[in-house]
């Protein structure tokens, strides 16, 4: 196992892109960061082209792939199946061809949205039910990665926080600025926050662990709980927040997706801080930034 390896990331320029390629290259790897978008030091490319895919790998022979690129609005992909289709699990086919002729290690960033057909606290080792088609593609993906390679992590995650424009930066800035905000009752998952996201990626690989793990925080709140302790966290007016129920006659994403980390906490030997320990430590871009 290589301490410092060359690793080839895709989704690069977004936002979780950007913050993973500065914290894999701070811990000593090499990172050859890939996008679609144009984006500072990133290598723009088309990964739904296979000729591209291979030359991306003979040009820079990585050690690892991760891949993170992916088209994340849940209303596009059901409005255009053939583009979520092509991005969401064409490019993960592309890739996966190219890992497996050149016996390359690829962790897949997966997402708690291959389940939700009804409310469980779901397992690794659950089989997915996706009820949305960014979700059937994403559970496409995972099995065909478990098919194909050998050498392997699939990582699911959830509702991720710790950078600005997330959901923290949103509620901090409509309640400093004394603005009502709207939150569902009924939308449940687990916000995870980035840094414990990026601790949890790097065991697995120094470990080199195999597998499928659920990397999330271990508290599964609904948007309006979640809204709530963020006021707590930052001594804002929680009575700005209001209290409302998502119609899900005309919202496609699953009301209550609960996944349990346990397992993946004691194989990696690392547990998720609370919300009440991590949201303050949030406090330089949600309320410095506003």
């Amino acid at each position: 196992m290589k301490l410092h390896m060359r690793i080839l990331l895709t989704g690069a320029a977004g936002a979780i892109g950007i913050k993973l390629t500065g914290y894999l290259g701070k811990i000593g790897h090499q990172v050859i960061p890939v996008d679609f978008k144009p984006h500072e030091g990133t290598i723009r490319a088309d990964l739904r082209d296979q000729t591209t895919v291979s030359c991306l790998f003979k040009a820079h022979n990585p050690d690892l792939v991760v891949h993170l690129a992916a088209l994340k609005n849940l209303r596009f992909c059901e409005q255009d199946k053939e583009a979520s289709r092509a991005t969401n699990y064409g490019i993960t086919k592309l890739l996966t061809r190219a890992c497996l002729e050149s016996k390359t290690r690829m962790i897949f960033f997966s997402s708690d949205y291959v389940f939700g057909k009804y409310d469980h606290l779901w397992k690794e080792e659950d089989t997915p039910c996706p009820t949305t088609q960014y979700g059937m593609d994403k559970a496409a993906s995972e099995f065909l990665i478990r098919k194909q390679l050998s050498n392997y992590a699939i990582v699911r995650t959830a509702q991720l926080y710790g950078f600005p424009g997330d959901f923290v930066s949103l509620v901090c800035k409509a309640l400093t600025s004394h603005q009502d905000f709207t939150a569902f009752t009924n939308l449940v998952n687990c916000p995870t926050w980035i840094n414990d996201l990026f601790a949890m990626l790097n065991k697995i690989i120094l470990h080199d662990s195999q597998g499928i793990f659920h990397c999330v925080g271990s508290e599964a709140v609904s948007r309006y709980q979640y809204a709530c302790k963020i006021a707590e966290a930052f001594a804002l007016d929680s009575s700005y927040i209001k209290a409302v129920n998502l119609d899900f006659l005309t919202d496609i994403r699953p009301p209550v997706v609960r996944l349990s980390g346990a397992s993946t906490y004691n194989h990696l030997q690392f547990y998720t801080g609370s919300l009440k320990d991590n949201l303050p430590l949030c406090s330089s871009y949600a309320i410095q930034g506003n």
